[in-house]
């Protein structure tokens, strides 16, 4: 595979600034948007010379470059022939890459929401042709070819003159562009214009969801594993299964209550069906190493399920529009008797409480102190509807800024780890309820309630005696 790079002599450049016309005609692009730059340079007040220079950049497709690693979905990659590139279908315009690049050679295209930069005519070298701006310097600047074809016109160029690099002791990432010229006015050109040691990394918000957000996820797994670990433990070892097993175990003439409607119970499965896909295809976009929390062969893997990056984000954000969607068809749909209802249902009281303490201590020591009564869902259960409503909330307001508002500026910087926190409090939730329905066996019935929406009454005593107790008072009274 060749590897492309590029020399830029400034002893042949005039400054005319037809590479820059030629760019911008190439990539059609809009007035404030640039790939490429000729900045004029005054003389220096300490020479009688008057003899002006100019700053030629664009990027400099680093071998270490700090951008690649600052983007979230990988929408910035590094092609075979080493070209640093911009996938416009996986590009949110978030601007991760652009704090990230020390040359300033990246910007948001406003009228796209994309990140633009120089790929080296990517599309026109891979038909044989040179960058626009090579073929237009009326001066012949800018030699490039295949660095490692030794008969490259780049290669003979760089074997004939003396090639810096502009970097600095602060910013030493290998730029594949170089430079060639009088030394003065090289060493001027890069003092004066040196790269930025603040821009190597993400801003604000990409630390935050790197440095806190990441390793807070892994944290929180690991305590609730450990958690539910004990938990199985001492269910085993004192025998607990098994009474709760034998306690609850059904008579043959138990009647069954009526706990939740059907529309609820289809809107239950639905959500833990966009929850797990939501969060695989989710977590499967993260895929720098900066931020990503799943095995290098999971993102491998699940693009090739899909056939490509760009085709498992639409697939997210169509399932995540087909989740808002029906959630707002089911809360208009009788507003009264599903959705406030529902949100009544979440409100935590003292006993409550009482019960979180109790069940907790029962995990980490062994507590045999009994349960407080609980009315229709226990607090465990509330706990995990607040955890999910307000995630929910909060994934669908930063998916929608992410979708509708791109290149948005801080706004959708903040989406991201927005998003992230809220789809990982979810995810651990997820799990922590899978846990308590499959293995707790005596919260079984509680399981398939969600399949026919009763529980059988003797559940209902045991589990939920405040809500039995209520719906009893209310069948005497229709008596």
């Amino acid at each position: 595979m060749p590897h492309y790079s590029m020399i830029i002599d400034m002893n042949r450049c005039v400054g005319c600034g037809a590479c820059v016309i030629a760019c911008q005609e190439e990539w059609d692009l809009p007035i404030g948007a640039a790939r490429c730059w000729v900045v004029p340079m005054k003389p220096e007040a300490s020479s009688l010379a008057l003899s002006y220079t100019h700053y030629v950049g664009q990027c400099n497709h680093c071998q270490q470059a700090t951008c690649l690693d600052a983007c979230p979905t990988a929408a910035s990659y590094r092609d075979e022939q080493g070209r640093i590139r911009v996938e416009p279908q996986l590009c949110i315009g978030c601007g991760y890459c652009v704090d990230a690049c020390p040359y300033g050679a990246r910007m948001v295209r406003a009228d796209q929401g994309t990140v633009v930069k120089c790929d080296f005519c990517a599309p026109r070298v891979d038909i044989g042709l040179v960058p626009a701006c090579v073929q237009t310097c009326p001066a012949g600047a800018r030699i490039f070819g295949d660095l490692d074809d030794g008969e490259s016109p780049v290669s003979r160029y760089r074997l004939d003159h003396s090639c810096q690099r502009h970097e600095t002791p602060a910013v030493s990432i290998k730029p594949q562009v170089f430079y060639v010229g009088r030394q003065p006015i090289i060493d001027r050109i890069f003092s004066e214009n040196p790269p930025n040691p603040k821009k190597t990394g993400p801003p604000i918000q990409g630390v935050l969801l790197e440095k806190l957000l990441r390793p807070g996820f892994f944290v929180l797994l690991g305590v609730t594993a450990l958690g539910q670990g004990m938990d199985f433990f001492w269910q085993r070892t004192k025998g607990r299964a098994a009474s709760a097993a034998k306690k609850d175990e059904k008579p043959a003439s138990d009647p069954m209550l009526r706990r939740r409607a059907m529309s609820a119970v289809c809107l239950h499965w639905f959500n833990a069906l966009v929850w797990i896909l939501a969060s695989l295809s989710g977590f499967g976009l993260l895929r720098s190493s900066r931020y990503r929390v799943m095995p290098e062969f999971f993102h491998d893997a699940l693009p090739a399920v899909f056939g490509s990056r760009a085709a498992l984000l639409q697939f997210h954000i169509a399932l995540g529009l087909c989740w808002l969607f029906a959630l707002l068809l089911y809360g208009a749909w009788d507003p009264k008797r599903h959705l406030l209802t529902f949100l009544r249902e979440l409100s935590l009281r003292a006993h409550d409480i009482d019960w979180l303490r109790a069940r907790v201590r029962g995990i980490f020591v062994d507590s045999e102190q009994d349960l407080p009564p609980q009315g229709k869902y226990n607090a465990g259960q509330k706990l995990f509807g607040i955890v999910v409503t307000g995630g929910s909330l909060l994934i669908m307001a930063s998916g929608l800024i992410m979708f509708l508002l791109p290149g948005s500026g801080v706004l959708l910087r903040w989406s991201i780890p927005v998003h992230f926190l809220a789809a990982s409090l979810i995810f651990v939730a997820l799990g922590v309820h899978v846990y308590m329905t499959l293995l707790v066996r005596s919260e079984r019935p509680a399981l398939w309630s969600m399949v026919h929406g009763r529980i059988p009454e003797s559940y209902a005593r045991e589990h939920n005696r405040l809500w039995w107790v209520k719906i009893g008072d209310k069948r005497m009274v229709d008596k």
